[in-house]
């Protein structure tokens, strides 16, 4: 790996490790210092790190980089960020609260019917083709940078390959329930 890809590299990690630092020092703060406006600014800023990664990237390949597993890790973090990104926020907030004991109102989650479950998979696997959507637009628009040059852009289109695989475990991931509901009363 040459130099700007270990950089590039380092970018990547970095910002997904302030990412996941930042996000629960938000709600820590929220929570246990009870500083909501400040436990927002720190998820603000968790939220920024995507657009360090988003940039950097683009930037990187278009002063002549090789993509790298790198850039396809960094686009597939900005989909999921941008697409999920709200939904994942609520669901680290809930479980936050309830480990926290600030959550007086939550019941424990019933088991799902088979109807409910298949209906939850399918929702979620809308989300993953959403996802898949932005990730497979972003690394396009990565190949773009880099000229669609298969030397420059080979591991972009191999990313789009192996998320397109990853989308179609989720696409049967999401009809075994469905299929199995259809037959259950």
């Amino acid at each position: 790996m040459k130099r700007g890809g270990v950089v590039f590299l380092a970018v990547v990690i970095g910002c997904e490790i302030g990412f996941w630092v930042l996000l629960l020092a938000g709600l820590l703060t929220r929570y246990l210092l009870r500083a909501p406006r400040v436990g927002a600014a720190l998820l603000l800023l968790a939220a920024g790190t995507q657009v360090v990664l988003l940039v950097s990237g683009a930037v990187d390949l278009a002063r002549g980089s090789t993509a790298s597993i790198a850039h396809v890790i960094a686009a597939i973090a900005v989909a999921i960020a941008l697409v999920s990104g709200r939904h994942h926020l609520h669901t680290a907030d809930r479980w936050v609260r309830r480990r926290l004991g600030r959550d007086h109102e939550a019941a424990p989650e019933a088991p799902l019917s088979p109807r409910d479950h298949a209906r939850k998979k399918r929702r979620e696997f809308r989300l993953r083709a959403l996802e898949w959507l932005v990730a497979m637009a972003l690394l396009a628009g990565g190949a773009a940078l880099a000229d669609f040059e298969v030397d420059r852009a080979g591991a972009l289109f191999g990313g789009m390959a192996v998320w397109t695989i990853v989308l179609a475990f989720d696409f049967l991931d999401a009809l075994v329930p469905t299929v199995k509901a259809a037959f259950t009363r």
